[in-house]
């Protein structure tokens, strides 16, 4: 009997665990040590404020660039269609967002042009061990840089 109420207990558990939504909202602040940024350069901003619902996302940046520090602004839908925003150099950007259920990620990927350069973003957030987590892909003509980016809630 005592094994039945421990199965009974631990399936209740697992399926509370499973049913668990993601939520990314909130302040978030880049752990450095944990990431795994760029040699040279890196695109990680050093904060994120998210704003996740149900149908959209919003996200404002704090990067530093070249020892000064800019906000950028963007707002997703989470149906697929494609949504504009301002980009690097007030250039217009185009995105898709995508909430995967299943896998409990967000992909959102951007393509833009800078300066003649086209360029593709794709970036895959999920929540591990409390941490948001980004990986991130970007890729031109001037080749490819991987990072992981984990955030701490603030």
């Amino acid at each position: 009997m005592k094994n039945f109420v421990f199965i009974i207990a631990l399936a209740f558990l697992s399926a509370t665990t499973f049913g668990q939504k993601v939520n990314f909202s909130g302040e978030w602040k880049l752990n450095e040590e944990k990431s795994e940024l760029g040699y040279e350069f890196s695109l990680a901003p050093k904060a994120i404020t998210v704003k996740h619902t149900k149908k959209t996302l919003d996200l404002t940046n704090v990067s530093e660039w070249d020892g000064q520090e800019y906000e950028s602004k963007q707002h997703f839908t989470l149906d697929g269609e494609e949504c504009e925003n301002i980009g690097f150099m007030e250039s217009i950007t185009k995105s898709t967002a995508l909430f995967d259920k299943k896998t409990k990620t967000l992909k959102i990927v951007t393509t833009g042009s800078v300066e003649g350069s086209d360029y593709t973003l794709t970036q895959t957030f999920s929540m591990k061990e409390g941490n948001m987590v980004v990986e991130s892909d970007a890729a031109s003509d001037m080749g490819e840089l991987f990072e992981t980016f984990v955030f701490d809630k603030q």
